[in-house]
């Protein structure tokens, strides 16, 4: 009879058949799940560096903003810093004011900027004194003095009757020719000195804020060569101090000239200081008190020493 399994043994073996199934489903899952986790932990790094370069992107922004301001902050403070020079005492003391100042060493200018033609009054004095300089013999006689003698009376005395020689002799209108030549527009003669007939008539001699610095650089900065070294010797030497070198120490050196009507006082010049040298300019009209302006011209040319 031929052997025949029994039903036991034949049960252990299902059994054991489908636990090794069991195992392999089991040990194909594991390597599944272990692969998708390695897959996810190998993406976390790569999406951490991307916000970590958006990050670091960023900062340069905030920096270049921070200096930006801190250029504008520099801006203003240097703005600020500019000085100042308070002209209110100068300009509330007559109707009509105009006043430059030009520092030699710092190229820097202060002005009412407001230049106009205005009456001159003996200010137009220096114009006619760089005339003879530059066109005229100055040996030639005049009257029992030198041309050169009547410049200096003109000039330091102020003396109406030296300048009404000198613009006889020359002739008007070849003065304001020669004026309009060397570049002084708003400057001319319509009148002798203190001709008051004429100035019933409207006639009236002018110069400008303009005209006058411009005369005032040109010395100044020619003061080494003839004939600029001669003119300003002969301006240092200026009798009439009641205005720009009033209110300065003794030391101090001041070519000027100034100019007074009934209702004009003016007065332009070289403020000579060691460290700090400055041409002023100060033509007034309608004043209300002599004193007043004159003193408000004197605390002017003071102040101006003290800038820079």
């Amino acid at each position: 009879m031929g052997r025949h399994s029994s039903p036991e043994k034949s049960g252990n073996a299902k059994y054991i058949l489908i636990g090794m199934l069991f195992l392999i489903l089991a040990g194909s899952s594991y390597l599944v799940v272990n692969t998708f986790f390695a897959q996810q932990q190998e993406s976390t790094p790569s999406t951490a560096k991307k916000s970590t370069s958006k990050k670091t992107s960023s900062k340069p922004k905030l920096e270049t903003s921070e200096t930006t301001t801190a250029s504008t902050s520099n801006t203003q403070q240097s703005s600020e810093s500019e000085p100042q020079l308070d002209a209110t005492a100068l300009t509330a003391s007559a109707d009509q004011v105009y006043y430059g100042v030009h520092y030699f060493n710092q190229e820097k200018d202060i002005s009412s900027n407001n230049s106009a033609p205005t009456i001159s009054a003996s200010v137009i004095k220096v114009f006619i004194m760089e005339y003879a300089f530059t066109q005229a013999d100055l040996t030639e006689m005049l009257e029992g003095k030198t041309i050169n003698d009547w410049i200096i009376s003109m000039i330091q005395q102020s003396d109406n009757d030296a300048a009404n020689i000198l613009i006889t002799h020359f002739g008007m209108e070849q003065l304001n020719e020669s004026f309009q030549t060397q570049g002084y527009h708003d400057t001319r003669l319509e009148r002798l000195m203190l001709d008051n007939e004429a100035r019933n008539q409207g006639k009236e001699n002018y110069t400008s804020l303009n005209d006058c610095m411009f005369f005032l650089k040109k010395l100044y900065q020619q003061q080494a060569a003839y004939p600029y070294s001669t003119m300003l010797n002969i301006m240092e030497g200026q009798t009439l101090r009641t205005k720009i070198p009033s209110k300065l120490s003794e030391d101090i050196l001041v070519a000027n000239k100034t100019g007074e009507l009934d209702n004009i006082e003016n007065d332009i010049g070289l403020v000579l200081t060691e460290k700090n040298p400055f041409a002023i300019v100060v033509l007034s009209q309608n004043y209300q008190n002599v004193e007043e302006i004159r003193g408000a011209i004197g605390d002017f040319t003071l102040a101006a020493t003290k800038m820079y």
